[in-house]
């Protein structure tokens, strides 16, 4: 019985393992395993569309000249142009060129 069950598990193992490639004993370097990881992720995005069906990051259509709009009531502390991003928050850009963000209560 066991012989049996250790001979169907080699042959099942062999089948299956037929469909993924050459099987080797040798050991991949690091490198190695790291490059087929990146490419294995590459392969599935490309595959994947952006916007598929069931996605929760739709991609919304948007011009490259495209403002959030302003903010006429409020201004930053230094009088900076407040805009809404498009969750809703409020913003201004600060003198380093990033966003600072408004507490909800301002």
């Amino acid at each position: 019985m066991k012989k049996t069950v250790l001979l169907f598990h080699l042959v099942f193992t062999l089948l299956s393992a037929r469909g993924q490639g050459v099987v080797t004993n040798e050991k991949l370097s690091v490198e190695a395993r790291m490059a087929k990881a990146r490419a294995a992720k590459t392969e599935r995005k490309i595959a994947k569309p952006a916007n598929a069906p069931g996605d929760n990051k739709l991609q919304k259509a948007r011009s490259a000249d495209y403002q959030p709009p302003v903010n006429k009531v409020l201004k930053g502390p230094n009088g900076e142009v407040v805009r809404t991003g498009e969750r809703g928050a409020k913003y201004y850009v600060n003198k380093n060129g990033s966003r600072t963000y408004l507490s909800s209560n301002q």
